[in-house]
């Protein structure tokens, strides 16, 4: 089940655009079947470009299909309770200065360097490279700090 899901992860990651083209469609689909289209639309025009191009709930079920295959693959991988407390506070606090910056930079006006700034460390969170880290971490001893001893990499 884990190389399942580390190969679902790869796929995602790589067949992004068509998987991010196919939301957006069907997105727009459901929105002007519930007659929502032209409020997406005019909600869609606010948004910085610098954020996103791309259709805003299209790119929220992505972040969602994305970070829960993350949580499944690290909930199997870390079956230590703390470590998985752990983990998921590591996620929240990313998202949460993520919004921070995100909001501070709305209230102080257009900032450049703000937004690439969030939408760096978005990728970086929608990315693999938290859970290989997390889960390195984790085995080679930062167990030990949560009450488990360290386990070794299979």
């Amino acid at each position: 089940m884990v190389g399942g899901l580390v190969v679902l992860l790869l796929l995602i990651g790589v067949y992004d655009e068509p998987i991010l083209q196919f939301l957006t469609s069907t997105w727009q689909e459901a929105l002007a079947v519930l007659g929502l289209k032209d409020y997406a639309d005019s909600l869609q025009q606010g948004i910085n470009g610098g954020i996103t191009k791309r259709l805003l709930p299209a790119v929220a079920t992505y972040a969602v299909l994305y970070l829960s295959t993350c949580f499944l693959l690290l909930r199997l991988l870390l079956p230590d309770a703390g470590q998985w407390r752990l983990a998921l506070l590591f996620y929240a606090g990313a998202l949460a200065m993520y919004a921070a910056i995100v909001v501070l930079n709305k209230f102080t006006g257009s900032t450049e360097w703000a937004y690439r700034l969030s939408r760096q460390l978005l990728d970086f969170v929608i990315s693999p490279l938290p859970v290989a880290g997390l889960v390195v971490l984790f085995k080679s001893g930062l167990g030990t700090a949560v009450g488990t001893p360290p386990q070794r990499l299979p």
